[in-house]
């Protein structure tokens, strides 16, 4: 047979590989437990940012559906007509989308606020302005069509 073959050097080499593979394990595992500790964190601090982040993604999502309410009143209302209380009413709602970031002591995660509120008062005045702009166009024409018609 060919096992009975194999020379005694064969032998030693393989007691060798095996004795060798064994003081590795022997050594890795000593090395772990005992020299290289393996560092334990403590989680509570990571829970407790991912639950503030959570808090301030509902918060973001319950502000954007109020954001899109006060645009569509803004989209509908009319600024020909004199309507201060309605607009008073959208400034208030406006105002109050800004003070989150306050309500939260100025932290930069809710700065949302300020910048949905900026947004909401630029589309607020530039439609107001437009609705005075062609207001203005109208009596300008009118104005000028009496005019022609003294002439």
């Amino acid at each position: 047979m060919k096992i009975e073959d194999l020379s005694e050097k064969f032998w030693r080499k393989i007691k060798y590989v095996l004795l060798f593979i064994l003081s590795m394990v022997l050594l890795y595992i000593l090395q772990t437990k005992f020299i290289i500790r393996v560092p334990v964190m403590d989680n509570t601090e990571l829970l407790e940012a991912i639950s503030s982040y959570e808090t301030i993604i509902e918060k973001q999502t319950e502000y954007a559906t109020q954001i899109k309410t006060i645009h569509e009143e803004v989209t509908a209302m009319d600024f020909d007509i004199h309507q201060v209380q309605k607009q008073d009413e959208i400034n208030q709602k406006i105002f109050s989308i800004r003070s989150i970031f306050k309500e939260n002591k100025m932290n930069s995660k809710y700065f949302f606020g300020v910048q949905a509120a900026n947004i909401l008062q630029i589309y607020f005045d530039t439609r107001e302005e437009h609705s005075s702009l062609i207001k203005n166009k109208k009596i300008i024409v009118e104005n000028l069509k009496e005019c022609k018609a003294n002439i």
